[in-house]
């Protein structure tokens, strides 16, 4: 438990750093940093359940639904809060690994790695890309009143 503890507020400490070297708004670091230790919450949901890639859907799909509320809440674009969100779900380990393989010539486990992480990836970036449609048919039909 207290491990959790600890990984939520590396995250959330993380992420507002990395908020603040990209130059975010002030008033939405703190937002931003919440949605990211939310995300990751999910996250490690599913990956404890043993399905990463439903793990990394749900987990940026939570990040980017966030991102898009913040975003209707404070007037400003929801990348401000997706982008910083996202980078504790990024899986930098398996293209990390992916690269270290290939660099030791191992090709069968540097491409069965960079398979796996490129459907990662994009299972993040199809989770934000929907949520992204979603809100905008939502607010084309004003539906989205926030």
């Amino acid at each position: 438990m207290a491990n959790f503890i600890l990984e939520i507020f590396y995250c959330f400490t993380a992420t507002f750093f990395f908020a603040l070297i990209m130059n975010a708004p002030k008033k939405t670091l703190v937002h931003s940093s919440i949605t990211a230790s939310l995300g990751y919450l999910v996250y490690e949901y599913f990956i404890t359940k043993g399905n990463p890639m439903l793990a990394f859907f749900l987990g940026t799909t939570f990040v980017a639904i966030l991102g898009e509320i913040y975003a209707r809440k404070f007037k400003m674009p929801a990348t401000i809060f997706i982008f910083p969100g996202v980078i504790p779900i990024v899986p930098g380990l398996g293209l990390y690994e992916t690269i270290l393989a290939f660099v030791q010539d191992d090709i069968s486990s540097a491409l069965e790695t960079g398979v796996s992480t490129i459907l990662n990836i994009g299972c993040m970036a199809v989770a934000m890309a929907l949520v992204s449609l979603l809100a905008f048919k939502f607010k084309k039909a004003n539906l989205l009143n926030l």
